[in-house]
């Protein structure tokens, strides 16, 4: 069995990747988010604007993108919170 050691290139690299895959993951559920209240928006044009009235899909494409904006902003409020936490730790 070969074993390497960790060097500071190597060690850089897997933070990168994480640091860049975290911050693609921000972007799609933001894009989600995103989507869900334009759909919210358009079920609720149509609803108004439409003769045939769908309120049940208006009202599920409406809570749908509720529930996704009050869960990203949980979240972006733990993640905030764990930031200031580790910017207070001391070394």
């Amino acid at each position: 069995m070969n074993v390497r050691g960790i060097s500071p290139e190597t060690g850089a690299k897997p933070q990168a990747n994480l640091i860049e895959s975290l911050g693609q993951s921000f972007s799609r559920m933001l894009d989600d988010v995103n989507r869900a209240q334009l759909t919210a928006q358009n079920k609720l044009d149509e609803f108004v604007t439409s003769p045939e009235k769908d309120i049940h899909g208006t009202l599920i494409a409406m809570e749908k993108a509720g529930i996704s904006l009050r869960l990203l902003l949980q979240i972006r409020a733990k993640l905030t919170a764990a930031y200031h936490e580790i910017i207070r730790t001391q070394l």
